[in-house]
């Protein structure tokens, strides 16, 4: 399967933590992030209401020069629509973590995780629509209204955007309708495969899992502490019977045949005293 190629720009300043190397060194045999992400600077004012940018203003601060076969931008000002992610002219995309940082932290998804989301369904979209990203405008309804986790939920409520950002998926009904636009079969499991690596951190889940089962998670944690009670009993037993046995064998011991050598000495010695007497 022949790679993707994709490259990805930060526009403007992120005002928050973005752990690029977690992007970069994301193991796929789809895609392929070509380069370093680079920074780019907003050259123009916004232009809609709320100080959102139109597609026409962020397609003039993307470049339109780049290796790969399609372009993603990162950016934090609103853009059009309050979208948080539009596709624009050229093969190009952008992403907006305008208020989706908030909720994201919010439910405690790592950033990264909306940007993979967007990779992954961007992908789809390109290899659906003939290796070409059509613009927002250009309507072409791979996008299901009702959220099923899905890496086409339409996500209307920008909220219902964290329900695909955990171990996300495609659903039965996308699937069957990419099938049907000649996506094969190995290219979508691969990415249904590929797409559950998309996670909460370990702790946030056990956390979660705490506080929608208190009473299971009391019962665990005491199995556990007796478990680990039992364990470090059983070692510390072992351990104290193989100090006494090596003290024990440390122990000087006369050896019997010498013992019985020198009471022969001594008993000998004694009868010539009495025999001089």
């Amino acid at each position: 399967m022949k790679k993707i190629k994709i490259n990805i720009g930060v526009i403007g300043y992120l005002p928050f933590e973005f752990d690029r190397t977690k992007i970069l060194n994301w193991e796929s045999e789809v895609f392929e992030i070509v380069g370093d992400i680079e920074d780019y600077h907003f050259n123009n004012n916004s232009d809609t209401m709320e100080w959102g940018y139109s597609d026409e203003i962020l397609a003039r601060e993307l470049p339109n020069q780049y290796e790969g076969d399609f372009f993603v931008g990162i950016t934090y000002v609103p853009i059009e629509d309050n979208f948080y992610a539009r596709r624009l002219s050229n093969n190009r995309l952008i992403l907006s973590y305008f208020e989706m940082f908030q909720i994201l932290k919010c439910e405690n998804i790592p950033v990264e995780n909306l940007l993979l989301r967007v990779l992954y369904s961007s992908i789809i979209v390109y290899q659906r629509n003939e290796q070409t990203i059509p613009k927002t405008t250009d309507w072409i309804g791979f996008t299901h209204d009702d959220t099923r986790g899905c890496l086409f939920d339409m996500n209307g409520n920008k909220s219902d955007v964290v329900f695909s950002l955990d171990s996300p998926t495609i659903c039965d009904k996308c699937i069957t309708n990419i099938r049907e636009d000649k996506v094969s079969d190995n290219c979508i499991s691969t990415i249904k495969k590929e797409i559950q690596k998309i996670k909460k951190e370990r702790f946030y889940k056990i956390s979660e899992f705490v506080k929608r089962k208190p009473v299971l998670s009391i019962v665990i944690s005491l199995i556990f502490g007796v478990l680990v009670s039992l364990t470090a009993t059983v070692i510390y037993e072992i351990f104290l019977r193989n100090m006494i046995n090596a003290q024990h064998s440390n122990v000087y011991t006369p050896c019997p045949s010498n013992f019985t050598n020198v009471s022969a000495k001594v008993i000998e010695a004694d009868s010539i005293k009495d025999s001089e007497l």
